[in-house]
This record gives structure tokens, sequence and C-alpha cells, in this order.
């Protein structure tokens, strides 16, 4: 008869018991560790919030903190509307905005009587020729363009060619 060393069924429920019970105190710590990690988190997430929305310093986030954020808003939305406005008045002493001006509304009028093209579209073209009329007389240097002469007065170049009336024989 050999005897071999074998486990019994006995000792084989001692180990699973363990590893069961060192199953679950392991599920315990990470379910402990998962709720200190919340707790963590949300505690941030609230310290955050009331850093950044606690703007009269009270220690509560509410409508007196909501009210001073709109008036900051209402403030910085009003200086970007002063800046645009400035920057727009600027833009319209250029003269390649005023030649587009005045090409979009020939467009739009040219627009009108045309079914398909419409004032819209002939805006956006007449603005588009603007803009092209004036890149090509900005290309021209000053020594190319053409100035005015004067005029000569075709009166007195017409009366050259007018005969002098003849005295008459008599």
């Amino acid at each position: 008869m050999n005897m071999s060393k074998r486990t019994s069924p006995a000792s084989s429920a001692v180990t699973g018991k363990n590893l069961k019970e060192a199953g679950r105190a392991a599920l315990a710590k990470g379910k402990l560790a998962g709720q200190r990690i919340a707790a963590t988190t949300k505690s941030a997430g609230k310290k955050a919030a009331l850093l950044v929305g606690d703007l009269n310093k009270d220690g509560n986030v509410d409508q007196k903190d909501a009210k001073i954020a709109g008036a900051k808003a209402k403030r910085v939305a009003s200086r970007v509307t002063e800046e645009a406005g400035a920057l727009g008045k600027a833009a319209a002493k250029h003269d390649m905005v005023k030649d587009a001006s005045a090409g979009a509304a020939i467009g739009a009028a040219v627009g009108i009587p045309v079914p398909i093209l419409g004032p819209a579209a002939g805006a956006a073209i007449g603005a588009i020729v603007g803009v092209a009329k004036n890149f090509r007389t900005a290309a021209k240097p000053a020594s190319e363009a053409t100035e005015k002469q004067p005029k000569h007065s075709t009166v007195k170049s017409t009366a050259r060619w007018i005969r002098k009336p003849r005295a008459s024989a008599g």
C-alpha cells in the first residue's frame, strides 16, 4: 500500500474558506477606498465651486454671486461692443471698404429684378467687384495714375476754323 500525501476534503474546505474570506476582505477594502476617493472628489469639487463661484466671499454660492457675475459679463460685453464699434469706424474710413460698400449697393440694386440672383447675392458680387476695383487702382503707382490735364477751350479752338466774314463788294 502506497500512501501518498493527499489533502483531505476537510483541509481543502478550510483553504477555500480562507480564500473566500480573503476575497471578501479585499472587496471591503476596495469598496472603502472607492468611498474615500468619492468623498475626497466631492469635497474637492465643492471647494473648487466655492472658490470659483463665491464672488462675494460669503461662503455660499447663491443668487448674489449670480448677480455679480451678470454685472461683470455686462461690463465685459459693453467693452467688447465699444471696441468693435471703434474698429468698425476705423475700417469704414478705408478706401477698400468704401469701394466694397458702393459695389454692394449697386449689386443689390441690380440683383432685385433678377429672380434667380436676388439682392443678397447681387450685393455680395458687387462687393467683390468693388474690392477688385480697389486692388486694381491701388496697384498703380502714383506716377502712372492719369492726372487730369487742363482742357483747352473748345470755343477758342473752334473759332480758328470759322472763316472771317467777307467784306461785301458793293
